[in-house]
């Protein structure tokens, strides 16, 4: 799933469109030599190679249940409004795991915040 959420649709079709590693295999279904798929189970393999999947468990439950509100006023909203240094926060107009608007609404949310937006076909 990072694989795919870190690249956009036209970052993957750039770089591997409908190429197949081998022309002489199926050029359709699940048995099709997809460069793409080849390029995703190898990342895939690595990832695995050098990464605990229960830290990875771990590590997820610890962003999922992080909270900037906990201890500091109860809400989000709160904290942000609190930050007094200036702030630049940088979004990426075709990242799929972090959506834009999700800068856009940090940048709302601090008194002394700017946004600069990097334009990319290549996600984050």
């Amino acid at each position: 799933v990072a694989m795919v959420s870190y690249r956009t649709p036209l970052g993957y079709h750039k770089k591997f469109g409908r190429a197949l590693t081998d022309e002489s295999g199926p050029s359709y279904g699940s048995k099709a030599p997809w460069q793409v798929k080849s390029y995703l189970e190898y990342q895939g393999r690595k990832f695995l190679d050098r990464f605990d999947p229960m830290t990875y468990v771990k590590l997820t439950e610890q962003m999922d249940s992080h909270d900037i509100g906990r201890g500091r006023g109860g809400s989000a909203e709160n904290v942000l409004a609190n930050v007094e240094i200036p702030v630049c926060v940088l979004g990426i107009d075709s990242d799929v795991l972090y959506p834009l608007r999700e800068q856009e609404e940090l940048v709302r949310g601090m008194p002394n915040a700017e946004l600069k937006i990097i334009h990319s076909d290549a996600g984050h």
